[in-house]
């Protein structure tokens, strides 16, 4: 069985403060910070904030309970408010009964969200709650305000009259209490209204639909009758426009003599565009010429090619038919005369008739090919002087095309401005032809799908939200009081706590006993979970210093009661089971308690022996433990302070030394006091005693502080009446500072 204390190692001897302080800092920074994982990433401590909730939960049932019975309180006092609810259908097309209406007006799907977004927000509008108020006769209505709960005297602090004051009023509050719904994927929107009346509720409501639909109505027949006469003055300006355009174009084309061909017969794919006849003729050549050259080119290739080679392997004397077939005859005469050859001489008569056949086919054959060669030389020279022809053709149109061209600039933008002025006409007649008859015809692309009806049920006050919102209020402030109890109360509750806010080493945590037990029976006993604690001390202090044990070890706390008195006992027991010859001194000059401990009286002591009363072995007793001897503190002087910082307490705890492994030396707390002050720079090492959860971190950092200001030599921190359940972590916690898992 060993004990677990893996930040408890004690500060080698000779190690200063800023070693040590650099030393633990590391420590904290990689290892006892609970806020922080082994990777250096910030987490969650979830058992710490358990730990806080636990400490706090009395605290946290009363503000929760407290929130609850408040939002039940509210909820039994608010006015029950009723919901009326009418649903209207909007579409982004009406329905089209000429089917010419409003055909240009159809707005493009991508654009249906802002479409119905608008009509949302026309409902929401001034406009129409100022028509429903006019429509229900509620601006000279006293008893709209009084069913509305609104208080009608709150008009007189305005600086408006108090008829513009009501009407303000009674629009507000129509605003205010207007709701307007409209789910996703449906064009079915839902007007709702609220009051604590349900008749006045769903009279509102429709009537919000109504007005809606009927200005919806009254804007189309606005702009219909707008567009109307805006498009009849449009269409008597266009037609003056047009008649003006073409008496002009008429009168250039007769005084500069340029025919217009563009009416004649124009080819396929080419826009029609006003031009001359001398233009539409050089157009027309500048094609023909294009497929001349086209001709030409081809002709001069296949020319080139044909006097490069041998007439015969010509592809066009070889494709010929009649050159096939003379090939064909005298392959076979070919064949006929090498088997002659083979059998006879060449003077022979038969051999002679093959040979002359074979001159003959190779004859015709080239002539058939010298005549194909001088087709195609024919073919080139014929495309030649078509090609110089169209060219002395369009030299000649050049100069008449050109002073032409001046003239018909100036026609083609008339005739422009003819085809302008005439698409306009034609546009504002079609239009303004649809919107007379569509005069009268009153297309509506909203409906009422459901009327309002009286409602049943309130909507407000609703018991079950109102009781979840105060019990995530009561939450929300609890979560706030645990944080800044905690902030507030920074208390030394867990071992975990003391490396990572003092920066020391935690040299043990001995539990908290129960109120029927005696820490000197635990302590006695090796058995018990105290003891097992304290020899866990005393492992670590073998190795506080360069050669082991301290000569001499001072305990002191932040203040009086921590257990430090009992920490010093125990720490002599369990030095004494492993041989240590130990003396403890009982230092607190004030409130002196070790002598209890031991069960020894408390008469001569330390303070006879530093004042030269008495000598080292008049005030040495031997106690009923083996190898632990006890030194009381004496009478208490009137100035205990003065007595401890002269020199004859750094002689005496020299001599001490001398004669014991090791002097255990009970001091007083050191707030308010400079006593452990003087005492921890004399020994040769100092534990600082904390009780869990007694003392602020900020406190406790003073003291230490001090101490160390003082000369003490810090060796680390020991926490007492450490207790897991009450800090708010579970058993396993403690257990984990006490035994290892195996």
């Amino acid at each position: 069985m060993s004990l677990k204390y893996d930040n408890t190692g004690p500060v080698p001897n000779g190690m200063n403060t800023g070693d040590r302080n650099s030393r633990d800092a590391v420590a904290y920074d990689d290892r006892f910070d609970p806020h922080y994982a082994s990777d250096g990433l910030m987490s969650l401590d979830l058992e710490a904030i358990w730990a806080a909730v636990y400490r706090s939960r009395f605290w946290i049932a009363g503000i929760v309970l407290g929130c609850l019975f408040l939002g039940v309180v509210a909820t039994i006092l608010s006015t029950p408010v009723f919901r009326a609810e009418a649903t209207v259908q909007i579409d982004q097309e009406a329905a089209k009964v000429l089917g010419t209406e409003d055909a240009d007006a159809t707005a493009a799907i991508v654009d249906s969200d802002r479409f119905l977004q608008t009509q949302l927000d026309i409902i929401r509008s001034r406009a129409l709650a100022q028509s429903v108020a006019e429509d229900l006769q509620l601006f000279n209505n006293p008893q709209f305000l009084d069913e509305m709960n609104v208080d009608p005297d709150s008009i007189e602090t305005s600086v408006l009259p108090p008829e513009e004051a009501q009407r303000e009023l009674v629009i507000e509050t129509l605003e205010e209490n207007l709701g307007v719904g409209l789910p996703l994927d449906s064009r079915i929107a839902t007007i709702a209204f609220d009051s604590p009346s349900r008749g006045l509720a769903a009279r509102v409501a429709n009537s919000f639909a109504e007005n809606y639909i009927r200005n919806n109505l009254q804007r189309r027949f606005d702009n219909s009758s707008y567009a109307r006469q805006f498009l009849q003055e449009q269409l008597q300006e266009a037609a003056v426009q047009l008649a003006d355009s073409e008496r002009a174009a008429l009168e250039y084309a007769r005084r500069t003599r340029v025919i217009d061909a563009s009416n004649a017969a124009v080819p396929e794919g080419e826009p029609a565009a006003p031009r001359s006849l001398a233009t539409a003729t050089l157009v027309q050549l500048n094609r023909d010429y294009s497929a001349a050259l086209a001709r030409r080119i081809s002709a001069q290739q296949a020319w080139e090619v044909a006097q490069a080679q041998d007439p015969v392997n010509l592809p066009q004397a070889l494709n010929n038919l009649a050159i096939q077939n003379l090939l064909e005859e005298r392959a076979k005469i070919q064949a006929e005369y090498e088997l002659e050859l083979q059998r006879r001489k060449e003077e022979f008569p038969s051999v002679k008739q093959a040979k002359a056949r074979l001159d003959e086919l190779d004859r015709q054959i080239n002539a058939i090919a010298a005549s194909i060669q001088q087709t195609i030389r024919a073919n080139y020279q014929t495309a030649i002087q078509q090609e110089r022809a169209l060219e002395q053709q369009i030299a000649t149109l050049k100069t008449e095309t050109l002073d032409e061209q001046e003239g018909g600039v100036q026609l083609g933008i008339l005739q422009r401005e003819i085809a302008n002025d005439r698409q306009l006409y034609d546009t504002l007649l079609s239009r303004f032809n649809e919107l007379n008859a569509e005069a009268g015809v009153q297309a509506n692309n909203v409906s009422i799908v459901d009327r309002a009806t009286r409602p049943i049920e309130p909507v407000s006050p609703n018991i079950p939200l109102n009781l979840a919102l105060s019990l995530l209020a009561g939450l929300g402030l609890a979560a706030l009081f645990v944080f800044g109890r905690e902030q507030f109360f920074d208390m030394l509750r867990t071992p975990d706590d003391v490396t990572r806010k003092l920066s020391l080493p935690l040299l043990g945590a001995s539990p908290r006993i129960g109120e029927d037990e005696l820490v000197q029976e635990l302590i006695l006993d090796p058995k018990t979970e105290v003891s097992e604690h304290f020899a866990s001390l005393r492992s670590s202090l073998v190795l506080a210093t360069s050669h082991g044990l301290p000569r001499s070890l001072a305990f002191t706390s932040a203040v009086q009661g921590e257990g430090k008195s009992s920490s010093c006992f125990a720490t002599a027991i369990a030095l004494s089971r492993v041989g240590k010859r130990v003396l403890v001194v009982d230092l607190d000059l004030r409130r002196p308690n070790q002598h209890n401990m031991f069960g020894i009286n408390n008469g001569e002591g330390m303070s006879d022996l530093l004042t030269g009363n008495k000598e080292i072995e008049d005030v040495t007793h031997a106690t009923e433990h083996q190898g632990v001897f006890f030194i009381p503190s004496g009478g208490i002087p009137p100035n205990p302070t003065d007595m401890l910082a002269g020199s004859a307490l750094d002689t005496v705890l020299d001599r001490l030394s001398g004669q014991f492994d090791i002097v255990l030396v009970d001091s007083p707390p050191t707030l308010g006091l400079a006593d452990a002050i003087e005492i921890a720079s004399i020994t040769e090492g100092c534990l600082f005693v904390t009780e869990a959860g007694r003392n602020r971190a900020n406190n406790v950092r003073g003291s230490i502080s001090r101490l160390q200001a003082g000369g003490a030599k810090m060796i680390g921190v020991l926490m007492t009446k450490f207790d897991a359940k009450s800090a708010g972590y579970s058993y396993s916690y403690g257990y984990s500072y006490s035994y290892d898992a195996g």
